[in-house]
């Protein structure tokens, strides 16, 4: 019987010592939050769309040439930071436009509808309050596929050709267990809340960026992870694929570079070939892993130059 009690006591001890070092790295982590508000400097501009912030970077020249439109995957905790290898290898030739959904960036973050039709409407207004002029190449990473074939659709006067970075389509999506990704993501808000995403570290996506621009990045990362508009739209994940799928698909001039899938999923590279030879796209396929812009920013951007100078 001693042994037992010493034993209770021992595992008593020990769950309390784990309850006050979580406690004490949750303070920690809100204190943080707060003050890391403070340190955050936008790196383009603030839009207002329907009374919350929206940040839109744009560099490069405004000329005859359409201004190629960035559009993150989901998750990306700093687009404009994310997309930089890629944007600065562009911008001396053509207008590089990153806009940062709601939950993303610099951007608010708000609690609302992520239909596919919702989240181009914001896009679109921050980029005319931005001053930018359609049509564009709109240059979609991952889960940003979907806006953009959604945009192709709905309003094909605004698109001029899609650079396709990874994107997604909407098979990629067949497969998707979204009870599983609710509860994947139901865990990491629990983490979050308790400051424990502190510790599963960021994007790590620090290719061209200077220190500060990494610091900025990391704030971000620990602010937007799994962020109330990021849920939102991963719970109307299979909703966007399927008003996607519905569409035709888009017949603008289209280039696709495509991961080795190895990062996702053995269905990621055949549904993005058959989407390719449906919508007669030029693919290529890269052997890296998924944020191909990272990767291979050289052979992107000048691949992406040659599209646009003899495509469109």
């Amino acid at each position: 019987m001693r042994a037992l009690r010493f034993i209770g006591k021992t595992l008593a001890g020990l769950l309390a010592t784990l309850l006050v070092l979580v406690g004490g790295f949750t303070g920690y982590h809100h204190i943080m939050l707060r003050h890391e508000a403070n340190e955050l400097e936008p790196a383009g501009q603030m839009t207002t769309v329907d009374e919350h912030r929206m940040s839109v970077s744009a560099h490069g020249p405004k000329n005859d040439e359409p201004a190629i439109v960035f559009i993150s995957g989901a998750g990306t905790a700093s687009p404009i930071y994310s997309f930089k290898p890629l944007t600065d290898r562009l911008e001396d030739e053509f207008r590089t436009v990153v806009v940062e959904r709601f939950g993303y960036g610099y951007s608010d973050d708000i609690d609302t509808d992520r239909h596919v039709a919702a989240m181009l409407e914001d896009t679109r207004e921050a980029l005319r309050q931005a001053g930018e002029i359609p049509p564009y190449v709109l240059a979609p990473h991952s889960m940003g596929g979907l806006e953009a074939l959604y945009w192709a659709q709905t309003y094909p006067d605004e698109v001029a050709g899609v650079v396709g970075l990874d994107m997604a389509v909407p098979h990629s999506y067949d497969l998707l267990d979204l009870e599983g990704e609710k509860a994947t993501m139901d865990l990491g808000r629990k983490l979050k809340f308790l400051g424990l995403s502190r510790l599963m570290g960021g994007d790590d996506l620090a290719a061209g960026l200077g220190s500060d621009q990494i610091a900025q990045q990391s704030m971000l990362t620990h602010r937007n992870f799994l962020a109330d508009s990021q849920y939102g739209e991963g719970l109307a994940l299979l909703d966007n694929a399927a008003t996607v799928q519905a569409g035709d698909v888009p017949d603008d001039p289209m280039l696709m570079f495509v991961s080795d899938g190895d990062e996702i999923g053995d269905f990621w590279v055949p549904a993005s070939t058959e989407f390719a030879g449906q919508a007669g796209a030029e693919l290529v396929q890269l052997d890296v892993g998924h944020y191909v812009f990272q990767h291979e920013p050289d052979l992107i951007a000048q691949q992406t130059a040659a599209f646009i100078e003899t495509r469109l």
